[in-house]
């Protein structure tokens, strides 16, 4: 990558949208090493799944979401086109393109209507309950890792941790960045 490319790259992960992109990629990275020994029904889906491409969408969205519901939806575009341009170009598009998966199945919107790199509004969902929106994070990371909904009670365990490991992640994004960036 040339020294301009790399400045603009380094220039769009300044953003709120980059802060939550390198936030949610970081935590990713780290998770399933501290969770696997308490969780070890994990392991029978390792690393190379997507694992961590599938949480770092989750908690990209779950962080979406709780700005979506801090700000009242104001500004959504600005901070989905910021996400969407955070990642570096080699990753961009298998990264937004599970994030724009998971928004449409919490949307019930048709996968084709979205189009390019955007990222649907997630408004309809700030006004859902945390308990509800933890669930439908964890059933579709469960359902990305094995290949199917889950079904037995040891995939419903997992599924409830990654709703929750998600949507916490997801909550210090907001916190830290409400710290660093007041509405």
């Amino acid at each position: 990558m040339s020294k301009s490319k790399r400045e603009k790259f380094l220039q769009k992960r300044s953003t709120p949208g980059g802060e939550i992109t390198q936030r949610a990629f970081n935590y990713s990275c780290t998770f399933y090493d501290i969770v696997d020994e308490k969780l070890p029904e994990l392991k029978r889906w390792p690393p190379e799944k997507a694992r961590g491409l599938a949480l770092q969408a989750a908690i990209i969205v779950a962080a979406l979401i709780q700005m979506e519901r801090r700000t009242s939806g104001v500004g959504w575009n600005t901070l989905h086109i910021e996400v969407a341009r955070a990642f570096a170009p080699s990753v961009a598009h298998r990264n937004v393109a599970a994030i724009q998966d998971l928004a449409c199945v919490l949307l019930s919107l048709d996968r084709a209507s979205v189009v390019g790199d955007s990222i649907p509004s997630l408004a309809k969902l700030a006004a859902y309950g945390d308990e509800k929106l933890k669930e439908a994070l964890g059933a579709w990371m469960t359902a990305v890792l094995a290949g199917r909904r889950a079904t037995t009670p040891e995939d419903q365990k997992v599924s409830a941790f990654l709703g929750r490991s998600a949507w916490t992640s997801g909550t210090m994004i907001v916190r830290a960045l409400a710290q660093t960036r007041p509405a």
